[in-house]
């Protein structure tokens, strides 16, 4: 599992923590969670001790580069993305880890956690199943992606390959997701995978990220990755 956190939001960890806990995984599998801070105020000290929680902090560079560097810590065969103001659902994890059995990636569908602490699903899923190649690069080029990039999980060594997140403002998950689209099969799982919390701090609330021409340059950069990618003919194979 892979977090990123800073300071201010790190106030939710304690229940992202107890879903993880709660997770029932498949005989012989276990998790570890690769925390990381980006800064170094130590607001990972909230969670209660656990060998299964590898925190790490450094230099502030947002949220991608704290996966990347949350990567390098990750010692399983298969990564998780999720977010720190999230809730993992039960089943979360075991559902992913049979997808992975099949393909190289997999994302799921999410359940909106509004402030009052009423839920409402996602409003546009893909089809369960697996993902016709393209499909996800088709809708961000349209600006209408289905699935929310954060509950995105793959192989490890796909992710390494990959170079873990794209180094942005925002969207890295988008970004890593097209890329993984672009050289490797998928699936989608429609049964809710995550509590996606809605609340004023999140990053995707301020009006900054949505600046036109930062936007326009996230996309451009994602889109252009994984054009890159599909152009070489390089497909990633398990070993």
């Amino acid at each position: 599992m892979i977090t990123a956190v800073h300071d201010g939001g790190h106030h939710f960890l304690r229940e992202a923590y107890t879903s993880l806990c709660d997770q029932e995984l498949p005989p012989g599998w276990e998790w570890e969670w690769c925390l990381q801070e980006d800064g170094d105020s130590g607001v990972v000290d909230c969670l209660p001790p656990d060998e299964r929680v590898l925190p790490g902090f450094g230099l502030p560079g947002r949220a991608a580069v704290a996966r990347t560097m949350a990567l390098a810590r990750a010692t399983g065969s298969v990564v998780r993305t999720l977010d720190a103001d999230d809730v993992l659902l039960p089943g979360a994890l075991a559902r992913d880890i049979e997808a992975l059995g099949r393909v190289a990636w997999c994302t799921s569908a999410c359940v909106d956690l509004l402030p009052d602490g009423s839920t409402r699903p996602g409003p546009c899923d893909p089809p369960p199943g697996p993902v016709p190649p393209g499909r996800f690069y088709a809708e961000q080029l349209d600006d209408r992606l289905s699935v929310q990039a954060n509950t995105f999980a793959a192989h490890t060594d796909l992710v390494r390959a990959l170079g873990g997140w794209p180094a942005l403002t925002g969207a890295e998950t988008v970004g890593l997701l097209l890329a993984a689209e672009a050289v490797a099969s998928g699936e989608f799982i429609a049964e809710p995978s995550v509590l996606y919390r809605k609340h004023d701090a999140q990053t995707t609330a301020a009006d900054r990220y949505w600046d036109k021409a930062e936007s326009a340059a996230r996309l451009e950069s994602v889109l252009a990755r994984a054009d890159a990618l599909r152009r070489s003919g390089w497909h990633w194979q398990s070993g």
